[in-house]
């Protein structure tokens, strides 16, 4: 995904969060960490940063990815630095042997 994926905006234009993203034929996987790059119209300051934290009522689980396979979302993951994980979603399939595959 680093060599290959583009950085996008996250499509709520009030979030902060930058996307990577990688397509390739029926596969599209979204990747999100904290360190992601800010859009020029962000405010990067440690203060804004922590303000934002400050809003939400439990820490959040700042890296994720998201795979879609032909159009849809099979899988969605959520972890944090200290090994807490959340799977979002997971829709079993012919896609998990693909994965496996690739």
């Amino acid at each position: 995904m680093r060599e290959h994926g583009v950085l996008q905006d996250f499509d709520d234009k009030s979030s902060p969060l930058r996307l990577l993203v990688l397509e390739r034929q029926v596969w599209r996987f979204v990747h999100w960490t904290p360190f992601n790059a800010l859009t020029p119209g962000q405010a990067s300051s440690p203060g804004y940063r922590h303000a934002l934290e400050d809003q939400r009522t439990r820490p959040d689980l700042p890296y994720g990815l998201d795979v879609w396979h032909e159009g849809s979302q099979v899988l969605s993951l959520l972890w944090a630095d200290g090994g807490t994980s959340q799977v979002i979603r997971f829709q079993r399939g012919s896609w998990q042997a693909e994965a496996m595959a690739l």
